[in-house]
């Protein structure tokens, strides 16, 4: 069965290290990688009503040199003997890409690393993409190296329902993987309502033909696992992080902190998340 990526490209022309990691991911996968760039109008374009006009010849021409792109971006695919096409959207860039998530089987996406471009406790357009996708979400730091993508993976694993749909969005890359460390922080109370059909991990995924390492996570580390899991992916060499997305509410991550929240604002390494 044929894989299908979409790839959100923010800039123009394509570059960065979401880009790397989605060509990476689709020659690993043998997939098919699509892209999508995204025409907004600014609400602030509708506070001066003359200005309007002009917005929106600025939005016509900025769509016409969007298209143009598609010849480059073929030539991209065809260089690395992969398939896809150019998609251009007009609207709003998480209700298009939450849209056209349904349609693939993962959704890249590159987080900036600063905290206007997107605010990693859950309000900016990344963070928004993960909680509206019905895929999971591949989230490349700007500034990961992206070498290697999915050698060494190292899953997040809590028990609960957003830890089961991202372990099983990764799936294919898992099994390609040659290293599958699983760091369990489950807890004994989560059990009994383990999203997997197997509650034990090691043995959901072993059928599904993945071989992983699986330890628990260090008890002191329980109550905030973020800091331990990167030094972890560091100190063993892990280029992909797997886990949940946000287990609690968003507003708790802004006051209270989270995994998720020191992972988007901490992570030099890609992350496959979902929630």
């Amino acid at each position: 069965m044929l894989l299908e990526l979409l790839v959100h490209i923010g800039r123009l022309p394509p570059q960065g290290a979401g880009l790397r990691a989605a060509l990476a991911m689709a020659t690993r996968l043998g997939a098919r990688l699509d892209a999508l760039h995204v025409i907004d109008l600014p609400a602030a374009a509708y506070t001066v009503p003359e200005a309007v006009p002009m917005q929106l010849d600025a939005v016509r021409q900025r769509a016409s040199d969007a298209k143009a792109v598609a010849t480059d971006w073929a030539a991209l695919l065809a260089s690395r003997h992969l398939e896809g096409k150019w998609r251009v959207g007009n609207g709003d860039t998480v209700s298009l890409l939450a849209h056209a998530s349904a349609g693939y089987d993962l959704v890249v996406m590159e987080r900036s690393s600063t905290m206007r471009g997107d605010a990693p406790v859950g309000f900016g357009i990344v963070s928004r993409t993960v909680f509206a996708s019905s895929r999971g979400v591949l989230v490349v730091p700007e500034a990961a190296p992206v070498d290697t993508l999915g050698e060494h993976v190292l899953v997040a694993w809590s028990g609960s329902r957003e830890s089961a749909l991202a372990v099983r969005s990764s799936l294919p890359l898992l099994r390609k993987a040659a290293r599958v460390t699983v760091i369990d922080g489950s807890r004994d109370e989560d059990v009994g309502t383990c999203a997997l059909p197997d509650t034990d991990i090691c043995g959901w995924l072993d059928s599904h033909g993945v071989k992983a390492d699986v330890r628990r996570l260090d008890e002191k580390a329980l109550s905030a696992p973020g800091p331990a899991l990167l030094d972890t992916a560091h100190a063993e060499g892990a280029d992909l992080i797997v886990m949940g997305a946000w287990g609690r509410s968003r507003l708790s991550e802004m006051v209270l902190g989270g995994t998720t929240r020191f992972l988007f604002m901490q992570s030099d390494v890609p992350m496959l998340v979902a929630h």
